[in-house]
C-alpha cells in the first residue's frame, strides 16, 4: 500500500464520511470508480432526489459533488487534513437528466503548507459530454 489506502478500505472509508448525519447524506448514491496519488473518480446515476424542477441535476447537486469528491481526493490520495473551503468556482456547461450517470473526477492541483488546489470535471458517463467544470481551494491543517 505504500502509505495509501487499498481501494476496498477507501470506498468503505468514502462510504462512511457520506453517512447520516448530516448534509453530505445527499453523496449516499455516489460510488468509487478509482483512486490514484491526486486523483479520485467517481459515479452517481442521477435520480429524481438530485434534479430541479426541469428534471435535470440540480446545480447545489453538482457543487456539494465538486466540494465534497475534491476534499475525498485530498484525505483519501494526498493524507491532508482538510479544513474549511476557501474558494469554489464553477462553471455550467451541460445539463444531466434523470437516468444518466455522470463521472465525477478530482484532481488536486497542487498542495502547500497551508491550501490545496483541485479541479474537478463532471462529466456525461455515456457521452463524455463536460456537464460542470470546478476549482476548489481549501484550507488544510498539518
Amino acid at each position: 500500500m505504500s502509505g495509501r489506502l487499498c481501494a476496498d478500505t477507501l470506498r468503505q472509508a468514502i462510504k462512511a464520511m457520506w453517512q447520516p448525519p448530516g448534509f453530505d447524506r445527499v453523496m449516499s448514491k455516489v460510488d468509487l470508480v478509482s483512486a490514484s496519488p491526486g486523483k479520485i473518480v467517481c459515479e452517481m446515476r442521477v435520480e429524481e432526489e438530485h434534479t430541479n424542477k426541469f428534471g435535470t441535476l440540480h446545480g447545489g447537486m453538482t457543487a456539494t459533488l465538486i466540494d465534497v469528491v475534491s476534499t475525498a481526493a485530498l484525505i483519501y490520495t494526498e493524507r491532508a487534513i482538510p479544513g474549511v473551503s476557501v474558494d469554489m468556482n464553477i462553471t455550467y456547461t451541460n445539463a444531466a437528466k434523470i437516468g444518466d450517470s455522470v463521472l465525477i473526477t478530482a484532481q488536486i492541483l497542487k498542495q502547500g503548507r497551508s491550501l490545496a488546489f483541485a479541479t474537478v470535471d463532471v462529466t456525461d458517463k455515456a457521452t463524455g459530454k463536460l456537464i460542470a467544470q470546478g476549482r476548489h481551494t481549501k484550507h488544510i491543517g498539518n
